[in-house]
């Protein structure tokens, strides 16, 4: 996206404040988050309502996002803080890893958004759907697609997605072998699939606001709750990641000229990416009123939870 802006020199540079100050405020929001993903994370395992297909499937979207920030936040540690030149030369493999994890994210946001629209449109057939064995076969095509695909693509047309100075940003490197194939690749199928969550997620709130009372017209009222409090989150959190990826397409554009290039580079990319890793873990503890309760120690709903959890299996 930036590969005609960013210079190719930027393996080798003399450290300055800037480097600095642009390396903390990617790591710092990076850290957050991944502290943010453990915390969710353990949430999965202790709610009782967790306790379900979502929560088995949020638990390997949460260790995606645990590996996502890591990634970042020891390059730009390691590699510009502490301007260790190796891990500048190595920014191809810290690279390689950010873009197989972006199919993977959203091949788990996919997966969860569609286990909430079925959750309301086929209830009868649900638990058949999301079996033990089937909800590991989903997962693991999540995890293995994207690294299969990635890093073959990548190995076949000598592609890369490698760390620049001037911006402090990781962008795609243009060869003779690969051109642009890689960048056109990665953004379709990102592309793809967010549209794709989009719509889902639209179509979920839909028929959570126009016939909420005749999806749930036969379970209690725990049950309705739980479940508009799932498809609740799960809307948002895509809207959130909707809203940072026109952020990274258009924003720079929009920032003044006042402002050096390589800093309006920096803001759109590598820190707008940073605070995606916090806001998308704060949607769940914002508005999924489990985790919410979780965080106060309130745990007065959770008898209620469980039985109804346990009445599910059975």
């Amino acid at each position: 996206m930036f590969a005609d802006i960013v210079y190719e020199s930027g393996d080798e540079y003399i450290q300055n404040s800037d480097d600095i100050k642009a390396a903390c405020l990617v790591i710092i929001p990076c850290l957050i988050g991944f502290i943010m993903a453990i915390i969710a994370l353990r949430g999965c395992y202790v709610i009782p309502s967790m306790n379900s297909s979502f929560g088995y499937l949020m638990r390997y979207q949460l260790i995606s996002l645990l590996i996502a920030p890591l990634n970042s936040a020891v390059f730009y540690l390691f590699g510009v803080v502490f301007d260790i030149k190796y891990i500048i030369y190595k920014s191809r493999s810290f690279g390689l890893i950010s873009t197989t994890l972006i199919p993977m994210i959203l091949s788990q946001y996919l997966m969860i958004s569609i286990n909430r629209l079925f959750a309301l449109v086929t209830p009868v057939h649900y638990s058949k759907i999301y079996d033990p064995k089937l909800r590991r076969i989903y997962v693991f095509a999540c995890w293995i697609i994207p690294i299969v695909y990635t890093v073959s693509f990548t190995s076949y047309y000598d592609c890369g997605y490698k760390f620049y100075h001037y911006g402090w940003v990781f962008s795609f490197v243009i060869s003779d072998t690969c051109g642009t194939k890689f960048e056109v690749l990665l953004r379709g199928v990102q592309g793809i699939l967010a549209n794709t969550i989009f719509i889902i997620d639209i179509i979920t709130m839909f028929l959570l606001v126009c016939f909420g009372n005749r999806v749930f017209k036969n379970k209690s009222a725990q049950v309705r709750k739980r479940e508009i409090n799932f498809g609740q989150q799960v809307i948002i959190q895509g809207f959130v990641f909707m809203i940072h990826g026109l952020w990274y397409s258009l924003a720079y554009k929009l920032f003044p000229q006042s402002i050096p290039e390589n800093w309006r580079i920096f803001w759109t990319t590598s820190f707008s990416a940073s605070l995606l890793h916090v806001f998308g873990t704060a949607v769940i503890f914002i508005f999924n009123n489990e985790f919410s309760k979780w965080l106060r120690g309130d745990k007065t709903s959770w008898i209620i939870s469980t039985s109804t959890v346990t009445a599910i299996k059975k």
